[in-house]
């Protein structure tokens, strides 16, 4: 029910007010002499005001610091009268009040004139409504247009150097073909794979983004021999280190606590979680380092972990390391898109898992994810890429 203001010193009026509204309103009156004379120890919520020519010379300053207070929603105010004092109220008429009845009162019109008032704030109410969804909305668009505008940005960054990298290489092959040695030519040939790899796997990342978002990712149970999984993983690290000049190569060790373990889990995304985070622990490595690739199975859940001995995660960025695009201050010119640990804690959620990390600058990070292991459902399996 909606609650309205009596704020009326004529005693019979008020009493006649008082019967009739409350028969279908929430009435409030002040309860106390303190309360009639200062107005603003009054703090109950009310949806209009009804006031008389007396009580509105008295606090005409509270009802309009109550109005503005509530702008842009209308707090109605209607002011009982009689004709002859119309033109007394008048100063105080078009800054407090929003219409007026005059006296003698007849029921029905005060019924018409309290409806129209009361109708007039759910209005108020419903436009200041949209109009603060509308500004999210448009927040929302500028958020979305900022992301499209950094992802446009960084594919066209990511993807340039690499495909520098892959014409450069195919233009040598082609005119020194006969003069370069053998080993020469497939070590140009593994970066080049390395090099076109490395675009695939980014443009899988914006896909997968794509597809979280919007709801669509396909998730397939199925059972993984989770040691074969995770050594084929670090196989694929370890030949991709062997490119690099041996004095900046990081070495990766995996350790098995569960050499016989299988589990039921999406078989792609777990893919995605396992190659970024060993990705980033490598990238922000130091040379001639150890990144450790660990795990442990339970019962009910798989727990894998990386641990490096890098650069680590400033504390004070440590708290927004799961946005999107979102790059901690001190990775310098070491590449990247902000993209690996966001599309990683996206993949855990699906798996209703969890991830945490321990990291202190200059001295190293170790991610943790925790995944429940998933019973196999006829509706849940399907081929999975991995």
């Amino acid at each position: 029910m909606s609650q309205i203001l009596l704020l009326v010193e004529q005693k019979e009026n008020r009493r006649l007010l008082l019967e009739w509204l409350a028969v279908n309103y929430v009435v409030l009156l002040p309860t106390s002499t303190n309360e009639i004379d200062d107005l603003s120890q009054f703090n109950q919520p009310f949806g209009m005001g009804i006031i008389d020519g007396l009580a509105l010379k008295r606090h005409w300053q509270w009802v309009a610091e109550k109005k503005q207070a509530e702008h842009p929603v209308t707090l109605p105010f209607l002011l009982i009268t009689s004709r002859s004092d119309v033109g007394m109220a008048t100063q105080f008429l078009w800054q407090t009040v929003d219409d007026l009845i005059l006296a003698p009162i007849e029921k029905i019109e005060l019924q018409a004139r309290v409806e129209i008032l009361l109708r007039s704030r759910q209005l108020s109410l419903t436009l200041k409504l949209s109009h603060d969804q509308l500004d999210r909305s448009l927040q929302t668009a500028q958020e979305l247009n900022e992301s499209k505008t950094s992802l446009l940005y960084m594919i066209s960054h990511d993807v340039r150097n690499p495909l520098n990298f892959i014409i450069g290489t195919t233009q040598l092959l082609s005119k020194y073909k006969l003069k370069l040695t053998e080993d020469k030519k497939q070590e140009l040939i593994d970066k080049t794979q390395a090099a076109a790899k490395g675009i695939d796997l980014l443009l899988d990342d914006v896909l997968l983004i794509n597809r979280v978002e919007s709801g669509k990712v396909a998730f397939c149970i199925i059972p993984l021999d989770l040691g074969s999984f995770c050594n084929q993983i670090v196989e694929e690290f370890q030949n991709s280190q062997k490119l690099k000049p041996e004095n900046s190569q990081v070495a990766l060790i995996f350790v098995n606590h569960s050499p016989s373990a299988t589990a039921c889990l999406e078989a792609s995304l777990l893919r995605r979680i396992l190659i970024n985070l060993v990705s980033n622990a490598i990238k922000y490595s130091l040379p001639n380092t150890q990144v450790t690739l660990e795990l442990k199975v339970t019962e009910t859940e798989v727990v894998f972990s990386v641990e490096d001995a890098g650069i680590g995660i400033p504390a004070e960025d440590q708290k927004r390391l799961f946005e999107f695009f979102y790059r901690a201050k001190n990775v310098t010119r070491i590449p990247g898109t902000g993209l690996g640990l966001s599309i990683v804690k996206k993949c855990v959620d699906l798996h209703g898992g969890d991830i945490t990390f321990t990291s202190t600058e200059g001295v190293g990070s170790k991610f943790t994810v925790t995944l429940p292991i998933a019973e196999v459902s006829s509706d849940r399996v399907s081929p999975a890429t991995h």
